[in-house]
């Protein structure tokens, strides 16, 4: 009787004759080396050998597949976690067998299930190398190394590991430009440190004045396309970083504006947010009515993430004037007939989107602004109304 694996057990062997569609999953560099001839030959009569044999191909190719990544990525990865020092090639393909599995998965080779296969493997194979009174392998063991080396080791090709001039060909280029899906793919499976290393070059040209305007936009764009990718961890620290820049002083657009881009504006202190949008709050009734100046710090709002940080505090207060500028006001003269609302051009669809980004803070507030005096009377203009109806909607849909 048959497994799932397809694989039959014959008394202390197994009959190969079921396990072929496995074996066809070995990657062609393992088949090259005959390793497929040699599990098949010994399956019939050693099955413990065969899968010791297994093992330590998926083994070696660990340290193939890290020597690909580099040398330098796994020096540094292995001293951030204590595990045993190296330097060169020889270093890592000298690794002890346990070790290597613990870099891998640091490395960003293998996922943390992945990891814990592989321990038990190795486990499997140190019982297979010393069967004796106290333990006698079972078949159901080496099914399990077997299905386990294949799948997570040995049909898996190297990794391309993204590198850190990659992301500086994207940016450096003199027109703006958005990174291509191949990229994105390469950055979500990339290890901790290598997205670190990118974000960290990224933000540094941001802030660098001596760039070309061109390349600093670049790198905050590249910055909002791979913070949903990013490593958790990577954006905390990354805002540990941009507070550190700011030491005492308060933050500014462009710390903010980068903070929202990296995703880790949400990290810096509650004061300093409260006094930044304290700021916007301030700019924002500055402006009155002057159209082109309410499309400005909309803009400058949707660029430091919108409402989405907004403290709870001042929620309301600016909300009520994203509306005021939206809804704009009753038309007059000559003009009347023809456009019923006078409103900022620039500014209302910059301001669907913010109401659209926090939708449903948005939907618990907006409905108050019916019983406000000043709204009724503006609400008595059909039109108006209309407006405000819409970003009702967005609300509600959301």
């Amino acid at each position: 009787m048959s497994d799932s694996t397809g694989i039959i057990p014959i008394d202390n062997a197994i009959d190969k004759s079921g396990i072929s569609s496995l074996l066809n999953n070995i990657r062609p560099i393992w088949k090259g080396r005959n390793l497929i001839q040699r599990v098949e030959r010994l399956l019939p009569v050693d099955a413990s050998s065969a899968c010791q044999r297994l093992f330590n191909a998926s083994v070696h190719d660990l340290k193939e597949k890290i020597i690909v990544i580099g040398v330098d990525l796994a020096k540094e990865v292995a001293l951030n976690y204590r595990l045993p020092s190296l330097s060169k090639d020889e270093d890592v393909l000298e690794y002890n067998v346990s070790k290597t599995i613990d870099l891998s998965y640091r490395i960003g080779i293998l996922t943390r299930p992945e990891w814990r296969r592989m321990h038990r493997c190795y486990e499997i194979r140190r019982d297979l190398e010393h069967e004796d009174n106290e333990y006698e392998a079972v078949l159901e063991d080496c099914f399990y190394i077997f299905k386990s080396t294949i799948d997570i080791v040995l049909s898996k090709d190297p990794i391309e590991l993204l590198k850190v001039t990659d992301a500086k060909l994207i940016v450096e280029l003199s027109t703006i430009t958005t990174p291509s899906e191949e990229f994105l793919e390469d950055y979500k499976n990339a290890p901790k440190l290598r997205q670190k290393e990118i974000n960290y070059l990224l933000v540094s040209y941001a802030f660098d004045n001596d760039k070309p305007d061109v390349i600093r936009e670049n790198s905050v764009e590249l910055l909002r396309q791979i913070t949903p990718l990013t490593i958790n961890t990577v954006t905390i620290e990354l805002a540990g970083n941009l507070e550190e820049r700011l030491g005492r002083n308060k933050i500014d657009l462009i710390t903010a504006k980068i903070g929202a881009a990296c995703g880790a504006i949400g990290y810096f202190k509650k004061v300093k947010l409260k006094d930044f949008y304290n700021k916007l709050l301030s700019e924002l009734n500055a402006t009155g009515n002057d159209w082109d100046g309410q499309g400005v710090i909309c803009s400058k709002l949707e660029d430091v993430g919108g409402l989405i940080y907004c403290p709870n505090s001042l929620f309301e207060d600016v909300l009520k004037t994203l509306i005021i500028f939206y809804i704009g006001e009753e038309s007059y003269g000559q003009w009347k007939n023809h456009r019923p609302v006078f409103f900022s051009d620039s500014a209302s669809p910059i301001i669907k989107r913010l109401l659209k980004s926090d939708a449903k803070r948005v939907g618990s507030h907006i409905d108050k602004f019916r019983d406000i005096g000043s709204f009724k009377r503006k609400f008595s203009n059909i039109h108006i109304l209309r407006r405000f109806e819409v970003l009702v909607d967005i609300a509600e849909i959301e």
